[in-house]
């Protein structure tokens, strides 16, 4: 009896002592697993898109990948990165409890630093200053940049038979059945619900008198779905006599004050449009959708400009790949 209870007694004595064996975090384990989530997952929620919640909507945000999908890891979008860097936008503890994910308040540090045409970089960088020892992750990823429709002179575009009674009509058409095409790769998808919609005119040689200019009336939003019966174009209702940065930006011959969609001032150069995915969001577009964005100009009672036709956005369009080093620091 006594030799039986002697080893049940050495049996037991380790687990006793089990809680007061001292235990060292991980950090470097730590730091890996939020690199994942971060260059893997596009986060949570995926559309509307978790960066294009504003200030007072932060708390439905539940996961901040920077992925542009779950089918490319490593590939980032540029609109995520620039959402998750900004300053001032999430608190530290945004950061922990939404990439991080510990059960204890760590210190971080997040920088990703992005090459240039130019050969120079670009540094974001969020957190507190590294300490002596810390758990440390480097990640190689490409930033998906958004495309850009530059267009410049082209005769399919040059129309010298217009009337000039009938104000011209130059319209950029973005077809989301072609856009959103699941052949291509997201890598390479052209996306306008998370990929900000740019347009550079160039108005040399659509001008009549390059000093006189044409005067841009307005700029308008039509959408059709082709899939309803008698399918047809029908103004998206805007506020297009408003200037909002975050839903769009239309400058005219390079200069920096913006204006509205409705302009009414003469063209000498070029004109050029940013739509910003807040702006498509309000549009309810599906991968059927048609929407033309409408540049109409007013050349009565002479005509001024000869630029009329349809573009179709996807057209030699794409997407730009940077290369960037995603280093993430836990202590």
């Amino acid at each position: 009896i006594f030799m039986l209870a002697l080893i049940m007694v050495v049996s037991m004595v380790p687990g006793l002592l089990a809680g007061l064996e001292s235990s060292g975090i991980d950090y470097d384990a730590v730091a890996y697993r939020t690199g994942v989530i971060l260059v893997e997952d596009p986060g949570w929620p995926v559309y509307p898109p978790w960066e294009m919640n504003d200030p007072d909507h932060k708390d439905e945000i539940q996961r901040m990948g920077l992925a542009v999908s779950k089918e490319t890891p490593n590939i980032l979008l540029s609109a995520k990165v620039e959402r998750f860097f900004e300053a001032g936008f999430f608190a530290p503890e945004d950061y922990r409890s939404k990439a991080i994910f510990g059960d204890i308040p760590y210190s971080y540090n997040f920088s990703l630093n992005i090459s240039n045409p130019d050969g120079s970089y670009e540094l974001n960088q969020t957190g507190d200053p590294l300490p002596p020892g810390y758990g440390y992750i480097r990640r190689v990823v490409k930033i998906k940049e958004p495309g850009v429709a530059e267009i410049g002179y082209d005769d399919d575009y040059n129309d010298t038979t217009l009337n000039p009674s009938i104000p011209p009509m130059f319209t950029v058409r973005l077809n989301f059945s072609q856009l959103l095409n699941q052949s291509v790769s997201a890598a390479y998808r052209i996306d306008p619900r998370t990929d900000p919609v740019t347009v550079n005119i160039n108005m040399t040689g659509y001008l009549i008198d390059s000093n006189t200019g044409a005067t841009l009336q307005n700029v308008t939003f039509w959408k059709m779905d082709p899939t309803r019966p008698n399918p047809r174009f029908t103004r998206i209702p805007f506020s297009y006599d408003t200037t909002d940065p975050d839903l769009y930006t239309l400058r005219i011959d390079g200069t920096q004050t913006p204006h509205s969609l409705k302009p009414d001032v003469p063209v000498n150069s070029n004109i050029s449009l940013v739509l910003n995915p807040a702006a498509t969001s309000l549009f309810t577009l599906d991968q059927n959708s048609i929407l033309d964005i409408r540049f109409v100009f007013d050349d009565s009672p002479d005509q001024r400009t000869t630029l009329n036709g349809t573009y179709d956005y996807d057209d030699d369009i794409l997407p730009v790949l940077s290369t960037g080093v995603l280093e993430v620091a836990i202590w």
